[in-house]
């Protein structure tokens, strides 16, 4: 496999090591053996990023359906079951279906060493492409250059989304190393979409894609939005001129989500050659899609500990800097008496001071360890973390003790608790929200 050849590549990503030819190596060792899946899928859009991956890979494929057409879709890690990886035309991939791919795919990797993104990922692209549809996206997982996912050569349009430090023992310490990973999802005379992102980190994308000949659109000079604060909706532009007036406001929460979603109608204009979009097709997807776990509204048991019946409990994604400022943001636009709690839980060693220093004097927060994580950051260091920026923090040590410290500080006031940190905390809240049901039976 060839990657862009004017381009030298690094012997070392941040402080780790990593062979991106061992990867293809190995995986083409078993996908040979699977008759080469990868190369009988569907036409593939691909996503890259740091953040907002999911949901603008989801709303791309909701375009295609609202417009009529079978699309599949690839997301990466699962909030509660392995199933949620792989949609087929819409729905989440069957039990049935899930153990034969996987059965299939451990067979054929006999004696190959596959990690479980490898061997998920192989899984994945035997089921679309034993699937028919018009169209299939696959969100990236960790970087691109070395991801599983990047073995794709045959893409039908890339998109890249915002860029923020993340995964930097792997994929370097700073933007624009970052930036050059992403990049190389990049496919000769292939469209590339590029959210909005910071000018330094559009300069590296822009000299990778012109090396490959590729054909790109930036945000803020090839598409972009207006946003009416009055009604929520927002106009696109297409090429400096108002292709689509007054869409819904989006679906999923947060300003963020109306740039991802940008994005994402910009990917469908660039490939509208080979597909039919309409306006009711494009307004409807952007009203009805969702993703979980995206500033996503909790309303289930855990509400019962909060005493005040307009206080909130939101869950959302955040784990990076750039997800707490977009959290922050939406907090701030907020406005109104509501005090902001932040219960915070993460992955072993991704607790950055970065992270939790965006909520000085924006909100409490209160650590915890992430029970449905199998690799979890205790609660003191998180603590810890956060006393050393100074902030605001208590020990929570678990969900159910920190919902409990909201209410007593509260003292039934009104409250906005945004649990973030990491995606495995949609696992606690769906047992706490078990524990209760069951007390109370």
């Amino acid at each position: 496999m060839v990657y862009l050849p004017h381009w030298p590549i690094p012997s070392t990503l941040g402080n780790k090591k990593i062979d991106y030819e061992t990867v293809f190596e190995r995986a083409n060792l078993v996908l040979k053996k699977l008759n080469n899946p990868h190369q009988k899928l569907p036409p593939v859009i691909h996503v890259a990023g740091t953040n907002g991956k999911g949901s603008t890979a989801s709303l791309i494929a909701k375009i295609f359906e609202c417009n009529g057409y079978k699309a599949h879709l690839y997301t990466s890690p699962h909030l509660l079951n392995c199933n949620e990886r792989i949609i087929l035309n819409g729905e989440k991939i069957s039990d049935n279906q899930l153990f034969e791919i996987m059965e299939e795919t451990r067979i054929c990797s006999d004696g190959v060493d596959l990690t479980f993104m490898e061997a998920f990922t192989i899984g994945a692209f035997l089921a679309f492409a034993k699937n028919p549809a018009d169209v299939v996206v696959v969100e990236c997982g960790m970087g691109a250059r070395i991801d599983i996912t990047n073995i794709i050569e045959k893409k039908l349009a890339s998109v890249i989304t915002s860029i923020s430090l993340d995964h930097t023992e792997y994929l370097g310490d700073s933007l624009e190393k970052i930036a050059f990973e992403k990049a190389f999802i990049v496919r000769q005379n292939t469209p590339l979409i590029v959210a909005r992102q910071m000018e330094s980190v559009n300069k590296i994308i822009k000299i990778m894609a012109d090396d490959q000949e590729a054909l790109n659109y930036f945000y803020g000079s090839d598409f972009d939005i207006e946003i009416d604060k009055v009604s929520s909706k927002f106009d696109f532009f297409w090429n400096n001129e108002l292709l689509l007036p007054s869409l819904s406001s989006p679906a999923l929460i947060g300003e963020h989500q109306y740039y991802n979603f940008a994005s994402a109608i910009a990917c469908c204009m660039s490939i509208s050659d080979k597909f039919i979009f309409n306006y009711d097709g494009i307004d409807k997807a952007i009203s009805e899609v969702r993703w979980p776990s995206r500033l996503e509204k909790i309303e289930n048991n855990l509400t019962k500990f909060l005493k005040n019946s307009n206080s909130e409990i939101w869950i959302d994604g955040a784990h990076n800097e750039g997800g707490a400022q977009t959290i922050v943001d939406w907090l701030l636009a907020k406005n109104d008496q509501k005090v902001n709690f932040v219960i915070c839980g993460f992955s072993r060693n991704k607790c950055k001071n970065s992270f939790l220093a965006k909520f000085k004097n924006i909100a409490k927060i209160i650590a915890i360890r992430v029970n449905g994580e199998a690799y979890p950051e205790q609660s003191e260091k998180i603590y810890e973390i956060a006393k050393s920026e100074d902030l605001d923090v208590i020990n929570g040590f678990e969900l159910i003790e920190a919902l409990k410290i909201v209410e007593k500080i509260s003292k039934s006031k009104p409250v906005r608790v945004v649990i973030c940190g990491s995606l495995h905390l949609a696992r606690d809240v769906e047992e706490v929200d078990k524990i209760i049901s069951l007390n109370d039976h």
